[in-house]
C-alpha cells in the first residue's frame, strides 16, 4: 500500500482527476445551455472533486514515505 502512496503518479492522477471533477461539476450547466443551478449530485460530485484534489494535493507535495 504504502508504494501506492510514495508514487508521484498516483498523487498526481488524484489532483488532476479531483480538479476536472469539481470544475465539470460546477460548468455542466452552462455547458449544456442552462442557468446555473447546483442540484445536489452536482454539490456531491463538487465536495468529492474538493476532498480528492486536496488528497492528490497531500500525496504529491507533504507525505513523506516512512524510511525502511
Amino acid at each position: 500500500m504504502s508504494s501506492y502512496l510514495s508514487d508521484k503518479r498516483v498523487a498526481y492522477a488524484l489532483l488532476i482527476g479531483g480538479i476536472v471533477l469539481a470544475v465539470f461539476s460546477i460548468l455542466i450547466d452552462p455547458l449544456r445551455d442552462y442557468d446555473i443551478y447546483l442540484a445536489p449530485s452536482q454539490i456531491i460530485a463538487l465536495i468529492a472533486g474538493i476532498v480528492i484534489a486536496l488528497a492528490g494535493a497531500y500525496l504529491a507535495f507533504m507525505y513523506k514515505p516512512p524510511a525502511e
